[in-house]
């Protein structure tokens, strides 16, 4: 029994590469490819903040006090990660409009930017 040969249409290529890619996603995502997730480096930014700016972490931290606060720019809040206890300070914008207390826990999405600061890119009550 002959078969015909099988011709695939631009369409059914087409269709088939996005099934392949859509497939394929979730891997990439579960490997941390794409997003932060990896968490804050401590010692490292301690020893030499310099190395890691640009980088983004995940932070999880307790509020310890609040440092300075200017209207329509922001607050630096000093934390204490859960980790180890190190206290840091972080800076949260006000677009943010978040509301934070003392003692309250956060997991904190931070990116290191000039000047050693870390600049919280959205967080999380815990």
């Amino acid at each position: 029994m002959n078969l015909p040969p099988m011709s695939l249409s631009p369409l059914r290529v087409a269709f088939r590469y996005l099934l392949f890619v859509l497939l394929l996603a979730p891997l990439f995502l579960a490997t941390g490819c794409g997003r932060s997730g990896e968490p804050f480096p401590v010692r490292a930014f301690l020893a030499a903040p310099d190395n890691l700016l640009g980088n983004r972490y995940e932070l999880e931290a307790e509020i310890d006090a609040q440092l300075n606060w200017r209207e329509g720019l922001g607050r630096i809040i000093a934390v204490r990660t859960l980790r180890d206890s190190a206290r840091l300070p972080i800076f949260i914008s006000d677009s943010m409009k978040a509301n934070l207390l003392v003692a309250q826990r956060y997991r904190f999405e931070v990116s290191l930017r000039k000047g050693g600061l870390l600049y919280v890119e959205n967080l999380k009550k815990l």
